[in-house]
């Protein structure tokens, strides 16, 4: 049945049938069957197509962990006898079972194409029609000419989203979903293009599902005015909870008092993974390479790059689900695993808290960036402090790679510091990105060298790296 598409119906507005035949004044009732949804539409005759419903139909604002894991069950079951699968759905919560499916598909190399509609397929004006035949073709790839797109996809009006990367952005209009920070992978008009350079390669490795997900997260939306006691109320009351979705200003701005930083690091010392997003509909969150954002960053915080509120709550899911070392959870939300963000946050840390002239550090450039997608670096010093009071002290920060890279010095391999009494507790931040993506498509290990002319203390020395996926 390779020539054919499964059709799972999950339930939804796409589905929806009057409930006196012939009469299109009649309420809407859930569809008992395929034969009742296609009836009226010889087109849907004509594709190869099998059916499979879920019973009982989900609407789409109870859709939960639940049915996500029965989704991923059913095509796993079904996933060497077809070419590829359309998922009907309600549009509310797409976005988040698109999300959530591309974290549990793993290897997934056929097409998974949500779809639904805002009006129901019976309905004269409906946009239903056109969305599943769309879909329909891309799931069939192949069989009617179309280029494969081996993973999760919404298509809604005339355009094929990236699961993880898509957003209900408008309850009304035909063109209901957006994808904010990701191009679209397609476009349909009278041909359907498929833009083969932003699809996800094909994987080499078997294909399986992994279901484990872990619910016990929310999302907080902070505001002005908030209050921090009200936030530590709730994590003194509720015990259970184990991951965070932080939503803040812009590129990732918070409440800078003490009160609410405390109630921060109350939360992240509970083992509780917090992670930082953007209320913003376009924009990426980058913490640790720039002042505003280190106090969170120093609460254990993390960007969530990126990520999409729906991706970032599915992803954490997921990874809660697959580890309870909330380490590796903060550090695999700061990785691409499928394409859900644009950037990898990757975080360098050494200390030395006894007083020395030069200290210094190396590790691996991680592979990633190995062949020179390398964005932004930065070299952060905290809690530098001096053993005994001196008057001033000169400080030099440098990069080196563990081979000969010509002409270096023209990437600002090295930067100098004065501190005095007064401001030697202050942090130190220098950037560094020219230099580091040079020494990253020349080497396999970079070196960061601190040198000061008076033994200090250099409490923490942290390296950040923000590179493309």
């Amino acid at each position: 049945m390779l020539d054919k598409v499964l059709i799972i119906n999950t339930g939804g507005t796409i589905g929806m049938v009057h409930s006196e035949k012939g009469n299109n004044m009649s309420p809407l009732r859930p569809a008992e069957n395929w034969d009742e949804i296609a009836k009226e539409h010889p087109v849907l005759d004509g594709l190869a197509t099998d059916y499979y419903q879920f019973d009982p139909l989900v609407d789409s604002s109870d859709m939960a962990p639940e049915n996500w894991v029965k989704i991923a069950e059913v095509i796993e079951s079904n996933y060497n006898e077809y070419r590829g699968f359309v998922l009907l759905h309600g549009t509310d919560t797409m976005s988040y079972t698109a999300s959530a499916l591309s974290f549990m598909l793993k290897n997934l190399n056929k097409p998974v194409i949500i779809t639904g509609s805002q009006v129901p397929l019976q309905k004269s004006r409906s946009d239903a029609l056109q969305n599943l035949v769309t879909a329909i073709h891309i799931a069939g790839n192949e069989f009617y000419g179309i280029r494969l797109v081996p993973e999760v996809c919404i298509f809604f009006r005339d355009t094929l989203l990236r699961g993880n990367r898509s957003r209900k952005n408008d309850a009304r209009n035909y063109f209901g979903f957006s994808s904010p920070n990701y191009p679209a992978l397609g476009e349909a008009g009278a041909e359907l293009g498929i833009k083969k350079n932003k699809l996800i390669k094909k994987r080499e490795d078997n294909f399986h599902i992994e279901t484990a997900l872990d619910s016990s997260v929310i999302i907080i939306e902070i505001f002005p005015g908030l209050k921090p006691s009200y936030l530590k109320n709730i994590f003194e009351s509720i015990v259970d909870v184990k991951g965070v979705i932080l939503k803040t200003y812009g590129n990732g701005n918070a409440p800078t008092n003490n009160e609410f930083i405390d109630v921060i690091n109350f939360i992240t010392s509970k083992g509780i993974v917090v992670i930082n997003i953007t209320q913003c509909t376009t924009g990426t969150v980058k913490m640790g390479m720039y002042e505003a954002s280190t106090k969170l960053a120093d609460a254990g915080v993390v960007s969530g790059l990126d990520l999409t509120p729906e991706a970032a709550l599915a992803k954490l899911m997921y990874l809660l689900g697959k580890t309870s070392d909330s380490e590796e959870v903060r550090r695999l939300m700061s990785i691409d695993i499928c394409g859900e963000q644009t950037l990898n946050h990757y975080n360098f840390k050494f200390s030395q808290n006894n007083p020395a002239k030069v200290c210094n550090f190396s590790f691996t450039i991680p592979k990633e960036i190995a062949g020179g997608d390398l964005i932004e670096a930065a070299v952060r010093i905290k809690k530098l402090s001096q053993q005994n009071e001196i008057d001033r002290v000169n400080i030099a920060v440098s990069l080196e790679g563990d081979g000969f890279i010509e002409n270096m010095d023209k990437f600002q391999s090295k930067q100098n510091i004065l501190k005095n009494k007064e401001n030697i507790d202050e942090d130190i931040l220098l950037n560094f990105n020219k230099c580091a993506k040079k020494i990253a498509e020349e080497s396999k290990e970079m070196r960061v060298t601190l040198e000061a002319d008076k033994a200090i203390i250099w409490g923490d020395v942290i390296f950040s790296i923000y590179a493309e996926c």
